[in-house]
């Protein structure tokens, strides 16, 4: 059996945002027009709150570190 592969440019512009929507959604992808949280949304007092809920908790595995660490890049740059 032969394959054949071909490239080709597609310019999204030339489609509105529901025909997009429709062909994702249709190879089973969740699609939502809201606006997705960044870390930079987050704000000061809602790091310590989440340090604050990280420390308390009873295991102490490598998630555990990792977070904390990614949580204080937050908080101190």
């Amino acid at each position: 059996m032969a394959t054949i592969s071909v490239d080709v440019d597609i310019y999204l512009d030339d489609f509105d945002d529901d025909e997009l929507i429709e062909e994702l959604e249709a190879r089973d992808y969740n699609v939502s027009k809201e606006k997705q949280p960044n870390a930079e949304d987050i704000d000061k007092y809602e790091v310590e709150y989440l340090l604050d809920l990280v420390d308390k908790a009873e295991k102490r595995c490598y998630n555990y570190y990792t977070l904390r660490e990614k949580l204080n890049h937050l908080r101190w740059g």
